[in-house]
């Protein structure tokens, strides 16, 4: 009967051992647990990302209001301040894209190029109440968004003159602003979730949206019932394949389309000539998701230690290229839209944008999923 018991008290230890490794996640063989690098990521990158664009659109839409009412330059300044930092973010966001920017379509509706800048006149020149939800729920995404403020707010760069711009462009300003605070509250939302009470919690209550568990605790919560993520690895391999996107659209896309082109019409962010910091601020994006923060590193966990960990020259590789990148984007001549045939300072940072999405790709993804 001993004999029994002792084979049986052997195989459950060894069904145990089984059991614990099937749901571990693997780190170049051994077991690695990324449950702090998840929670410092989501709560330092993503929500900081989303509350300051969040707090700035409501800064936006103000100078908007503003405006409308006053008609002043002081006025319509302000708004193109805001938009701008409110920009930043958004911008700053990009390697991050997938979750709710994806399935509630927030990326599109905040930011689609080329803008539909005939249907936009159109618009103007009809004789529809131009209100935030006919600007929801009447007009596509080319016709919302950061682009349409943009068109409506600036001209060469610089604002417009506030004497130039028509009643109708102030009412369109007003409602397209509203909506894209909605939109930005929203994303933050979906992400952070939201208290009762609050200001932000009447705003998505006035636009029918609900939020149940944010995304933060699902993506947190990886590989545990409840989130679409079965294990830890595939929510780290988002992060890192979000960045690479992101590498390859700035470099493949945003800057090598329109130098193929030669079209000034698809450079993004032409009538603020915000082109460039746009690029630098994609960058940015990649780097705040490798070190863990929004503005510089911030306390915790990173991607950037786990990777130094396993190799500290890969981890110094991907800091040089990121800092190569934002230098070969900063030595193209602004704007932008002008130096689409200064070929050696393009051909550069589309070089360097390649250069950084290929050591995310073969190098630090390896050490996740291989």
């Amino acid at each position: 009967m001993k004999k029994y018991l002792g084979i049986f008290i052997l195989l459950s230890v060894l069904f145990a051992a089984c059991s614990d490794d099937s749901n571990t996640d693997n780190e170049g063989g051994k077991e690695y647990d990324y449950t702090k690098i998840l929670n410092d990521y989501v709560d330092n990158t993503v929500v900081a990302t989303y509350a300051v664009m969040k707090d700035n659109s409501k800064l936006l839409l103000k100078s908007a209001e503003d405006f409308l009412t006053s008609g002043s330059q002081t006025d319509l300044n302000a708004a193109c301040d805001n938009w701008k930092a409110t920009r930043k973010p958004w911008e700053s966001s990009e390697a991050f894209l997938f979750g709710p920017a994806s399935f509630k379509n927030l990326d599109p509706l905040l930011d689609s190029w080329p803008l539909d800048q005939t249907q936009l006149d159109n618009v103007l020149a009809s004789n529809q109440e131009l209100t935030a939800d006919y600007v929801r729920n009447s007009l596509g995404s080319g016709l919302r968004g950061f682009h349409t403020i943009e068109y409506l707010i600036f001209r060469d760069g610089s604002p417009r003159s506030a004497s130039a711009i028509t009643n109708r462009e102030k009412q369109y300003l007003a409602a397209v602003t509203e909506v894209l605070r909605d939109d930005c509250t929203t994303l933050w939302a979906l992400w952070a979730g939201v208290k009762a009470g609050t200001e932000e919690a009447e705003i998505l209550e006035n636009i029918e949206v609900s939020v149940a568990t944010s995304y933060a605790e699902e993506f947190k919560n990886a590989g545990k019932a409840g989130s679409r993520y079965l294990s830890q690895t595939s929510a780290v391999e988002e992060i890192i394949q979000g960045m690479i996107d992101i590498a390859a659209e700035v470099g493949s896309q945003k800057i090598a389309g329109p130098v193929k082109s030669q079209n000034v019409l698809d450079v993004e962010s032409w009538f603020s000539w915000n082109s460039l910091t746009d690029f630098t601020n994609n960058v940015r994006s990649i780097e705040n998701s490798y070190i863990n923060g929004y503005n510089g590193s911030t306390p915790g966990s990173s991607l950037s230690a786990f990777v130094k960990a396993n190799d500290p020259t890969i981890d110094a590789e991907v800091k040089a290229k990121i800092a190569a990148a934002v230098t070969a984007i900063n030595n193209i001549p602004a704007p932008f839209r002008n130096s689409l045939n200064n070929t050696e300072k393009t051909s550069a940072a589309i070089a360097a944008m390649s250069d950084l999405e290929d050591v995310l790709t073969k190098k630090v993804l390896p050490l996740v999923v291989d």
